[in-house]
């Protein structure tokens, strides 16, 4: 992409600011660990629960509905998404970029604490790995076909000139790995990372574990931040990971802190919203109250003497049926300045959920354009305009990530 301006970090396109959907995972069925920069490895079954085992499904039902299922196998591969995610892109009339997410290994340290980084895999626990290597260069290559794309066929269907598109890459280091270090130094230095993506509870990450009164993780965190690299980190309850599910005491949004105090800037995932009424404790108004105290103790001035946050939260799952009661609070409690947007793709973005009698905050006009999107990612983004969430959450994200 022809990058022609630049504002405070922010990136624009011929058409203004960049429009970016920060949070979507990648998809694949890699059986293989020891393949895993070929292709997206994906092996819960040795470890799966009943929750999990019932989204995978519907995850799988919904990606065959939408068309991603190419060979029609009954089985979406990594190639299957990423072409599938390549046309959705390259169609999008909401969406310049996407930020498609790695996700590292679980390493828990062997008796033998010689052995080789890959050793200090827990092939159990590691249901999802995407490797920075593998994802970095098929976004490469992704973002050259689109650009070929756009030069053989440069008119959009209502007759307007298209508008470059690409995929941004989402790293994911976890500072348990052994070789965080040079994994890490590889990611900032080697490839075009605009953040960096760990779940706590998944990855069995303590943010703000100490060994002798000192953060165990503070280089890992003090790295990200000379970097200028932000941290993507999942907050609140987790269903999507069997071992999100164990271990959901590491997803407590005050652990936050730990990084925070360390320089780095944080995005928390979900807006740290729970996920299930009666279930999962409202703690929207606690967040938002700890997103003012870390933003007023760690934030940063710019330039000009104005103030910048280093505590984000972005909006990716909020479409969910499961979420609705929550929308109108979160959109009140949380300033639209500290908000980035995201879908959190291939998670379900519920259209039918949004009718006018479920939700006070939808015209009928606008729940119709919402029922008639067929794109998913810009269904999201309509839903979330339509419940009044401020457009510059779109544009947002363009000055906090690292971009290229």
């Amino acid at each position: 992409m022809r990058i022609v301006g630049r504002h405070s970090n922010m990136f624009c396109t011929e058409g203004g600011l960049m429009r970016i959907d920060m949070h979507c995972h990648m998809v694949g069925k890699g059986d293989r660990i020891d393949h895993a920069d070929e292709e997206v490895y994906f092996n819960p079954y040795d470890n799966n629960h009943w929750v999990t085992r019932i989204l995978y499904g519907m995850l799988e039902k919904q990606l065959d509905k939408l068309g991603a299922d190419v060979v029609d196998d009954d089985s979406i591969s990594t190639h299957e998404y990423l072409t599938f995610l390549k046309q959705t892109l390259f169609e999008s009339e909401e969406l310049d970029a996407i930020t498609l997410l790695a996700f590292d290994a679980v390493y828990e340290e062997p008796e033998e604490s010689w052995k080789e980084p890959a050793e200090w895999i827990d092939p159990i626990c590691t249901d999802l790995y995407v490797t920075n290597t593998f994802l970095h260069n098929a976004i490469q290559a992704a973002n050259s076909e689109l650009e070929e794309w756009r030069r053989s066929d440069p008119v959009d269907r209502h007759g307007n000139p298209r508008t470059p598109k690409r995929f941004l890459f989402g790293a994911s280091v976890s500072p348990n790995r052994p070789d965080w270090r040079e994994e890490l130094r590889y990611v900032i230095e080697e490839t075009d990372a605009v953040l960096c993506k760990i779940i706590p509870s998944t990855h069995h990450v303590i943010l703000d574990a100490e060994r002798d009164g000192v953060l165990m993780h503070r280089d890992y965190y003090e790295t990200l931040a000379e970097a200028g690299l932000p941290l993507l980190c999942h907050v609140g309850p987790e269903y999507s990971f069997p071992e999100g599910m164990r271990h959901k005491e590491l997803d407590r949004f005050a652990r936050l802190e730990a990084p925070l105090s360390c320089g780095t800037t944080v995005i928390a995932a979900h807006c740290a919203s729970p996920v299930f009424p009666l279930i999962d404790a409202d703690t929207i108004t606690d967040f938002g109250e700890f997103m003012q105290k870390m933003n007023a103790e760690y934030g940063k001035t710019g330039e000009n003497g104005h103030s910048i946050p280093v505590l984000y939260a972005d909006t990716s799952a909020l479409s969910l049926s499961t979420r609705l009661v929550w929308l109108s609070k979160i959109r009140d409690t949380l300033r639209p300045e500290w908000l980035l947007h995201g879908s959190d793709f291939p998670i379900p973005i519920d259209a039918w959920c949004h009718h006018p009698f479920l939700s006070g905050n939808i015209t009928f006009d606008e729940f119709s354009e919402i029922r008639r999107t067929r794109n998913p990612f810009d269904r999201d983004v309509r839903i979330k305009r339509a419940h009044g969430f401020a457009e510059e959450t779109i544009t947002s994200p363009g000055a906090v990530l690292r971009m290229p």
